[in-house]
């Protein structure tokens, strides 16, 4: 898929829709994605008319964070383009909403939550699964999952890496908007049309506020989590996992979608 298939782009009044639309790669974190999606953000704030932006997934899968082959590509190669794929909705001057109606799993995950205002899945499961593949977290996902879902809640899925429900994560008190699964982008686009009630030079003024605390936290995990990250996903457990366990990832959350909640190791982190 070529980047300029990968992300639809629309508007309608004053909200911008960004929507990630990679079927056959599922959403993950390719360059491609990361392209057009980079691409889509800078088009909506150019444009006068916009206020907010709403960055939909496709309904069964948000974003299903890394491939294999980017997992095992070095730094360089693994760390900088997914930070910039993630910083760009922070980077963004105009609030951006997530829709994050499918499965949001590592990496797919942590774009959502570093969108200014998040809604999921009652249905979907989410996941912050470092640890089920034998590395550290990264990405600033040690700040910004306890800072976004609860100091608790947000430690225990870096630690447990297994999949929670969006039900569950209401049930536990995560600071985000949970609602039922086929109005997840409705509840994004309302909440969307609140904020841009506002005028966009008052919105810019408080994103960019809100930006750089954002910013200055995460980069700050970031450089405490990358020794640690590169250390761990270099040995032979993490090679070894990443190989074996990832193609459990997207398989398995589907098959679970109307299961009880039970522990999961889908999905890839970056």
């Amino acid at each position: 898929m070529s980047a300029t298939e990968a992300v639809g782009y629309e508007v309608e009044g004053p909200l911008a829709t960004v929507r990630l639309a990679d079927a056959a790669g599922h959403n993950r974190l390719s360059d491609d994605l990361r392209t057009a999606m980079i691409g889509a953000l800078r088009e909506a704030a150019a444009d006068p008319r916009v206020r907010v932006v709403v960055l939909e997934g496709l309904p069964e899968i948000f974003c299903a964070g890394g491939s294999v082959e980017q997992m095992l590509r070095p730094h360089e190669r693994r760390i900088v383009p997914v930070w910039e794929f993630l910083r760009a909705v922070v980077d963004c001057p105009l609030p951006v909403v997530a829709a994050a109606q499918g499965h949001a799993l590592g990496g797919g995950f942590l774009l959502a939550l570093y969108c200014d205002v998040v809604v999921l899945s009652d249905r979907s499961r989410y996941a912050a699964n470092f640890l089920a593949y034998g590395f550290t977290p990264v990405l600033g996902a040690t700040h910004l999952l306890p800072a976004k879902l609860g100091a608790a809640l947000g430690a225990e899925m870096l630690y447990t890496a297994r999949s929670y429900r969006g039900r569950e994560l209401a049930d536990r008190g995560a600071g985000v908007t949970v609602t039922a699964h086929d109005k997840v982008c409705a509840e994004a686009q309302r909440t969307a049309l609140r904020i841009a009630q506002a005028p966009r030079d008052a919105l810019e003024r408080l994103k960019a506020h809100l930006r750089a605390e954002t910013l200055e936290r995460a980069e700050a995990a970031l450089a405490r989590e990358i020794p640690d990250h590169e250390a761990t996903i270099g040995s032979a457990e993490a090679r070894r996992r990443i190989r074996t366990l990832h193609g459990e990832r997207i398989g398995a959350a589907r098959v679970r979608t109307d299961a009880a909640p039970v522990p999961s190791r889908v999905g890839g982190p970056r």
